[in-house]
């Protein structure tokens, strides 16, 4: 099959849309500044706002609804482009599921809120509801009329992840049109989360450079219309290139930093080329993950030079002109990349993306068809019996006592029960690992949201944040096992189990996978489920592990 790209659609510090974008990208110009549209009480640090506030953003949308998200607003402006592009009829909408990378779901609305909800004041409660990631998909999904959405978050890497699981979608023939991609809006969360890890620069961030001291973040959203390139030509389809490769890998070394030798992101690229049938002399430029931190861009650096040795390609990062859109880079830097192909005629082009936990995730793309490898959608699946944990399980013969003491009951649980999965089936580490779940870590989460509304924006515990994120259990286990193979994390409201195996199946139809841990959590904060209560929403401690193999 060939995967067609013919819809783009994008939002960020460059403007709004692809010609505002194209323009703005090719001039080099930074759109950082100093923060005007988040109320944050930091002004040292410059980020990329889209430059709309959410009242402007109903205006441009054409509706009312003033009380939605800041991340659901960008999304549905990108995805109102991406739509249009590829000139998508109300009748393919409806078969058209969406995959969507994000991680602050509403986190914006619960900033404001929580300091009234947690001292009982619970008007504007209702709001709560668009707090889980999963909910800003399903919103998505609602206002175009989709077919359905899944949610992929593993921070960074989430929107490349996004389109590679779309991607495996297509080639299996459960949909002629996907779109793809990500949206992440700016808040005061995770703006002080990664105040805390020490890695923003108060300059205009230097990706590669020798001075190089930090990141800048941002916020947008950008979406692609991907398809059979069959169906593109019979329906007479704009086509903006190609889907030539892609391929995720784990560095499984830190919960934050890259590997030195940059393993993760070797393997990513790497599997990515073998896809598209290419080598790395066919690559002439690579849209890098560029952070411009010490650590990323030299592990980076290191995997390209493992790949291409001395005869390097134009490496670029984006980051100095838009800022980090974390959740939101794959899709935004896929684009941008679709972009300088066609202003430089590259034939073949690649755009990484990297996340927290070492989730390291690379596609190749390319102005002409390339015919990518048949999947088999005839495997026969076994599954190992389910472990389903209750209270914090004896953890001393598995996990040695200096690591204990710095995890979660919850981490440990998931790492015991994980382990007596993969025991039944004796395998001592898994070719890759899938966790879903539905509100991520919890209790650090709430215990830094308290910490903001009480405190103010200052001294965030780098643990506490690093254990928020939705993927950061995955990135545990990866470590844990020393799993270096395919990792992802999915967001879902029901069904958690089923919706990581559905996943998982899709990635070892893919052909380079024989067995996969599947697992979902999710863990009780009193304060939560005290508001929660409120709008019916239910919270439970929830931690599941199984293994799906083939012969």
């Amino acid at each position: 099959m060939q995967i067609a790209i013919t819809g783009i659609g994008i939002i960020s510090a460059l403007g709004k849309g692809i010609e505002a974008n194209r323009e703005a990208l090719l001039t080099g110009q930074s759109y950082l500044r100093k923060p005007q549209i988040l109320r944050t009480t930091h002004t040292e640090w410059p980020i990329g706002e889209v430059r709309f506030s959410n009242s402007e953003l109903c205006k441009l949308l054409n509706i009312n609804e003033s009380s939605l998200t800041r991340n659901v607003l960008i999304g549905m402006v990108a995805l109102r482009e991406a739509i249009q592009s590829a000139s998508l009829s109300k009748d393919i909408l409806s078969l058209t599921p969406l995959i969507n990378g994000t991680t602050v779901g509403g986190m914006d609305l619960t900033e404001q809120h929580f300091a009234d909800w947690i001292t009982g004041n619970y008007s504007n409660v209702e709001l709560l509801l668009q707090h889980e990631a999963d909910k800003t998909t399903q919103m998505l999904v609602e206002h175009f009329a989709l077919q359905e959405g899944v949610t992929i978050s593993t921070a960074c890497s989430s929107a490349l992840n996004a389109i590679a699981h779309g991607a495996n979608m297509l080639r299996l023939g459960l949909a002629k049109q996907i779109i793809v991609g990500g949206t992440e809006a700016m808040t005061k969360f995770h703006l002080n989360g990664f105040a805390s890890l020490g890695i923003l620069s108060t300059a205009i961030c230097r990706p590669f450079q020798e001075d190089r001291d930090g990141i800048n973040l941002g916020e947008g959203a950008a979406y692609l219309v991907i398809e059979n390139a069959n169906d593109a030509r019979d329906r007479g389809a704009t086509i903006w290139g190609y889907l030539a490769g892609y391929g995720n890998a784990c560095d499984a070394y830190h919960p934050t930093a890259s590997s030195p030798d940059g393993e993760g992101a070797y393997q990513a690229m790497r599997t990515s080329l073998a896809m598209a049938g290419l080598t790395p002399a066919d690559i002439p430029y690579i849209n890098a993950h560029g952070t411009a931190t010490p650590n990323n861009d030299a592990s980076e650096l290191c995997a390209i030079q493992r790949l291409w040795g001395n005869q390097l390609p134009i490496i670029e990062s984006t980051k100095p002109l838009t800022g980090h859109t974390t959740s939101a880079s794959g899709s935004i830097e896929a684009i941008f990349t679709l972009i300088k192909m066609r202003e430089k005629n590259y034939q073949y082009a690649i755009s990484n993306a990297f996340g927290f936990g070492g989730n390291d995730s690379s596609i190749v793309l390319s102005q002409n068809p390339v015919e990518l490898p048949e999947i088999n959608n005839h495997m026969q699946f076994h599954y190992s019996s389910l472990f389903v944990s209750q209270g914090d399980l004896d953890f001393k013969d598995i996990i040695p006592a200096m690591q204990a003491r710095r995890m979660t009951p919850l981490i440990r649980q998931l790492l015991v029960v994980s382990k007596r999965a993969l025991n039944q089936t004796h395998i001592d580490s898994p070719d890759g690992i899938v966790v879903c779940t539905r509100w991520g870590g919890m209790i650090p989460t709430i215990q830094l949201l308290q910490q903001l509304v009480m405190e103010g924006e200052k001294d965030f515990s780098p643990a506490l944040f690093m254990n928020s994120t939705h993927n950061s259990a995955a990135g545990i286990l990866a470590r844990f096992l020393q799993c270096k193979g395919y990792n992802t994390t999915l967001v879902a409201k029901k069904n958690l189990l089923d919706v990581a195996l559905e996943n998982a199946k899709l990635q070892m139809q893919n052909g380079k996978y024989r067995n996969i841990l599947v697992c979902s959590i999710d863990e009780i904060d009193e304060t939560w489920q005290k508001i929660g209560e409120q709008v019916n929403i239910s919270v439970e401690n929830n931690v599941q592990a199984e293994v799906i193999w083939l012969d």
